[in-house]
């Protein structure tokens, strides 16, 4: 019965480790859409239709202060309490930015629980690249 449980447990634990690494088409298509990918940051999950969610334990200001020297030409949308950077004209609505590749980054506390990764990784970076 102990090994019973013991195996359960390590599927379970198996099971929630999320954070993989990224398959070389996906960094070449980063990549190829301009983007870097946060120094430091862990993969957590994602493809192309989904987008790439990264985590880091820098403040999301220092993130979002990179980010803003990496992607200088993009405008910042920064409405509702998101902050999101796009590869498209300045002054567009959430909409429009759908359809934009797009970094954005914040703060969630949610990723242990939700991808059990290390706590102290509860700066979420998202890379959507709908264009590609």
């Amino acid at each position: 019965m102990k090994r019973l449980i013991l195996a359960i447990l390590c599927v379970i634990a198996a099971t929630n480790v999320f954070a993989a690494e990224l398959d070389d088409a996906s960094v070449q298509l980063i990549e190829d859409a301009g983007v870097k990918v946060y120094p430091g940051a862990v993969f957590i999950n994602g493809n192309q239709d989904v987008g790439f969610r990264f985590a880091t334990d820098k403040s999301p200001d220092d993130v979002r202060a990179w980010y803003r020297t990496q992607l200088s030409a993009w405008p910042l949308y920064e409405e509702f309490g998101g902050w999101m950077l796009y590869d498209g004209e300045p002054g567009l609505g959430m909409g429009e930015l759908m359809s934009l590749n797009q970094v954005s980054v914040k703060e969630n506390k949610m990723l242990h629980d939700w991808f059990g990764v290390d706590k102290a990784l509860s700066t979420e970076i998202v890379i959507m690249l709908p264009k590609h």
